[in-house]
């Protein structure tokens, strides 16, 4: 994707090796999540962006890793949209006094 204009690829993409050449898939560099950073399991959530077909499919992309392994689930923006919600409904069952807080 190295030949392709700036405007072929959305501002949030890294346009190096994590914007993968010939596949036309755009990632963002990933938030961690880590709290201390000596966490047994990583996790970490991006965007995505597959230029393909007349409308781009796009997403929210989790990463997942412990030790070597490290697991990518892309997850297309209606997926993304509920999974927010519903980890905010699931937490505030958790913790009722996060729900204040925010």
């Amino acid at each position: 994707m190295s030949n392709l204009s700036n405007i072929a690829h959305p501002p949030w993409c890294l346009r190096g090796s994590d914007c993968a050449d010939g596949n036309g898939l755009h990632l963002s560099r990933l938030a961690g999540t880590a709290l201390r950073g000596d966490e047994v399991i990583q996790a970490g959530v991006g965007l995505w962006r597959m230029d393909v077909g007349p409308t781009a499919p796009s997403g929210m992309l989790l990463e997942f890793s412990a030790g070597e392994d490290v697991e990518r689930w892309p997850l297309d923006l209606p997926r993304s949209r509920v999974l927010v919600r519903a980890s905010q409904r699931l937490l505030r069952r958790l913790d009722p006094t996060a729900s204040r807080a925010a």
